[in-house]
């Protein structure tokens, strides 16, 4: 007998035998030495499952000791003293015998496991922990060997969950369901009350242990794929009226506030099985103990409101938030059912993690959408509970900064990099009509964005991504809209931050919110109980400060976060814009400011908005928006935005607007003597528009010569691959180009008779520019007679045949010599 069979059975040999009750008689005890012989003889191979028919066999045999096992255990000697008989003793050597070999049975195991399937491992734990429980109804000894320090000691079974399985929700549940029936119980069902006492914590430790490890590296995930099903599970299975109570205990000495920081998730797994095997009748003290961790880890919440989900305060706050929407999910019971405000954090934050997963895998789905939709409708009602209770302020301001977190989180996700925010772009046009994007920007950007290194469970289908933003936005929009009573611009703000995930839900009910909002916001504008800055100042101040903080590695035109945002800001803007002019002069540049940003966005109404509203500010509000602060800024935006963002229709409008407005100033219509300065200031921003334009048709042109001048260098006309060189980029720069330049010309005949000739000079710095080339001369040359001869006043088409005959002497060109067939 080996020194581990001495210390667990030693002392029962030589205790004097008590018989035991009917139940033992009914087993066929001859089946189980059997079947004790078979699992005796198991090898190694067979352990991990090599064979599956084998393995059923083993298993089919396991299941048959362990249910001779818990009957054994659940049977209570009878102590018959006076009555003794020897065919009990005779039965009490048979089943010590039997107890002996399955003692061997279970060490046999464990030598020859390495990675034991997990069918097998689950009964092997269950065979351990149940040995443990008889040894404590045999030998209460505290010094022999224990079972259960064995079973927390081993290999894991093979298939074990681990953080690269962490979207395998399935696998996570099977393992915490079926280790809580092999580990707590089965072992613990019907075991005599002093049995139960001394091995009860030490089974609950073994389950922690087990537990702990298997999510270790995504503990929050784990919990979201894990709590409510294994809730059910308890709930369902379990029937012990002595372990609440003994957990409760266990929870006390070991799983207290102390022991987030040390062992969140072990306190995280204590919550949801105190909360599982309590929901029908809590007692006081379990609902104490919830509320005592609770307080603890809003305290901690309350320093960082949205932790990453390695955060010990994330696990410990899921698992807590998590639980009490699972309560509320119950029929009516006799629970204490927590309600404070601490809970409605908790809860806010289970939900607003949940519907953030899938920004750490798109396969993360730890519920289905029915479960969330009642998950996030509990907590929208607690979180009017919350606003409606005055002495709550504090816990009010943390809701809305956790809010707050979330979004820039979700945001920051589809900022990391060009790659995953067009992503974002082609999510909106999956579901938007195409007229509303810039397709050549993005066709463009596309084909440079490096995807490559993108992580494949990460969101990147269009579809995954517009299902996640509606998700995510009909969980938080009404959230927001219950709280912008006491924090309106904050929640504005936080609303048009995500307005790019309105504008993809495109449905009435998603704009309930922004809607409610605005309109609150825009009376707040037209109340005079405080002053319009205190809410346009904060708004421009926040803009700014993103702007500031982009990743720089998006162009700002195809930031469609920022655009969309600009565009919210933009109309209140625009409705209230008598309010801006006249109470907020102060804050006119800050607003222009949001109204640039959207310029050239590739989402096309961000854009068109942008262009209206400085329109009508060179046009109408010069008095206070004054046209020389607005019109350099838009001309060089829509210069550099030329080709690439900016079409020619929309060069052509712009530009139009812009010299429009300048040559019909009242500096330079009116002139005065009293304004001599204005109209010379003017004049030489004028000059300085059309020097702009030029110096980028020059650019442009001179693009379009490096790639002619490369074309005509090559050997060959055909590239490497044996394809024709593609001379369509080259066109296009040439084109692009020239039509700036004829552009400038056009403007050219719309300048006043007094600035005429120092508009023209400046035009002609663009043709002694390519004086040495005399193909691009030509071509300037040919544009600037085409708009000069055509569709100007007399006056000034006088002045530019004048001019046209001295361009023409001090710029020749040879002819083009006409080309000849050969007669060959």
């Amino acid at each position: 007998m080996s020194e581990v069979e001495e210390d667990v059975w030693g002392a029962a040999a030589l205790r004097p035998t008590e018989p035991r009750r009917a139940g033992l008689k009914t087993l066929m005890m001859e089946e189980v030495k059997s079947s004790i012989r078979l699992l005796n003889a198991v090898s190694e191979e067979l352990l991990a499952g090599e064979s599956h028919e084998e393995e059923d066999g083993v298993s089919q045999a396991m299941t048959r000791v362990l249910g001779w096992l818990h009957g054994t255990i659940a049977t209570p000697p009878l102590h018959t003293e006076t009555s003794y008989r020897p065919v009990e003793e005779e039965k009490k050597e048979t089943q010590l015998s039997t107890l002996k070999e399955l003692l061997q049975v279970f060490l046999h195991w464990h030598k020859q496991q390495q990675t034991m399937s997990w069918r097998l491992w689950m009964l092997w734990a269950e065979l351990g922990c149940s040995l443990d429980v008889l040894r404590c109804c045999e030998v209460p000894d505290a010094k022999a060997t224990s079972f259960s320090d064995i079973v927390m000691s081993a290999q894991p079974p093979r298939g074990f969950p681990t953080s690269e399985t962490h979207c395998n929700k399935e696998k996570q549940v099977a393992f915490s369901c079926e280790l809580w029936d092999a580990v707590v119980a089965k072992p613990l069902h019907g075991a005599p009350t002093g049995a139960y006492d001394a091995v009860s914590t030490k089974l609950i430790d073994l389950y922690l242990q087990w537990m702990t490890a298997a999510m270790r590296g995504y503990e929050v995930a784990f919990i979201a794929n894990v709590g409510a099903p294994l809730s059910a599970h308890l709930r369902a299975s379990t029937n012990n009226s002595q372990l609440p109570d003994t957990w409760l205990k266990f929870a006390n000495f070991k799983m207290g506030p102390g022991c987030i920081a040390k062992n969140a998730a072990g306190v995280a797994i204590t919550v949801v099985v105190l909360s599982a095997l309590t929901s029908a009748h809590r007692a006081p003290e379990v609902a104490g103990y919830l509320e005592s961790l609770s307080a603890a880890v809003v305290e901690e919440l309350s320093r960082g409101l949205f932790p990453q989900h390695h955060s010990p305060v994330a696990i410990a706050a899921m698992a807590l938030g998590l639980a009490a929407l699972d309560d509320a999910r119950l029929p009516s019971s006799h629970a204490i059912q927590l309600q404070g405000g601490n809970t409605t954090l908790l809860s806010q934050f289970a939900v607003l993690r949940l519907l953030s997963l899938q920004l750490l895998s798109s396969r993360l789905k730890p519920c289905d959408d029915a479960t969330k939709f009642d998950y996030q409708q509990e907590v929208h009602r607690r979180v009017q509970a919350l606003v409606a209770e005055p002495s709550h302020a504090v816990l009010q301001e943390y809701s809305l900064r956790m809010t707050e977190a979330c979004i820039e989180e979700m945001v920051g996700f589809f900022q990391t990099s060009l790659g995953a925010h067009l992503g974002l772009v082609e999510a909106a046009q999956y579901v938007l009509p195409a007229e509303l994007f810039r397709s050549n920007m993005l066709t463009k950007l596309q084909s440079t964005a490096d995807r490559t290194a993108q992580d494949e469970s990460l969101l990147t289908s269009a579809p995954e991504i517009v299902a996640f933003l509606k998700q995510f936005y009909g969980g938080v929009a009404p959230i927001l809209e219950v709280l912008s009573t006491g924090e309106l611009v904050r929640v504005f703000l936080a609303l048009s931050r995500i307005e790019f995930a309105r504008e993809v839900c495109a449905s009435a009910a998603a704009n309930g919110s922004m809607q409610t909002v605005t309109q609150r916001l825009e009376q707040a504008l037209e109340q005079t109980t405080a002053p319009p800055e205190a809410i346009f100042a904060p708004v421009f101040r926040s803009l700014a400060m993103h702007s500031m903080t982009a990743n720089a590695a998006i162009p700002r035109e195809v930031d469609i976060v920022a655009g969309c945002q600009a565009l919210a800001v933009g109309l209140v803007m625009q409705r209230k814009l008598r309010i801006l002019l006249f109470q907020c002069a102060s804050l006119i540049d800050d607003a222009l400011a949001v109204v640039f940003s959207g310029l050239y966005n590739v989402f096309e109404p961000v854009d068109a908005f942008a262009h209206r509203f400085l329109g009508v500010c060179l046009t109408h509000l010069t008095q206070f928006t004054p046209l020389f602060t607005v019109f350099p800024h838009y001309l060089q935006v829509t210069l550099a935005a030329y080709p690439a963002n900016a079409s020619r229709q929309a060069l052509t409008k712009a530009c139009g607007a812009i010299f429009g407005s300048l040559f019909y100033s009242e500096a330079l219509t009116m002139p005065t003597e009293n304004n001599s300065e204005i109209v010379e200031t003017a004049q030489r921003m004028v000059l300085w528009a059309v020097r702009k334009c030029c110096d980028r048709s020059s650019e442009l042109l001179a693009e379009e010569n490096k790639h002619v001048n490369e074309a005509a260098g090559a050997d060959s006309p055909t590239t490497k691959s044996g394809e024709k060189a593609d001379g369509k980029d080259a066109a296009v720069s040439e084109t692009d180009g020239l039509y700036l330049a004829g552009l400038v010309f056009e403007l050219m005949k719309m300048a006043p008779m007094d600035i005429l000739q120092a508009s023209a000079m400046e035009a002609e710095q663009l043709l002694a520019r390519w004086k040495s080339n005399p193909r691009i001369l030509r071509e300037l040359k040919s544009a600037l007679f085409a708009r000069i001869s055509q569709n100007c006043e007399a006056e000034k088409r006088a002045w530019f045949a004048a001019w046209y005959i001295e361009v023409d002497r001090l710029y020749p060109v040879e002819p083009v010599k006409p080309t000849t067939s050969s007669r060959l």
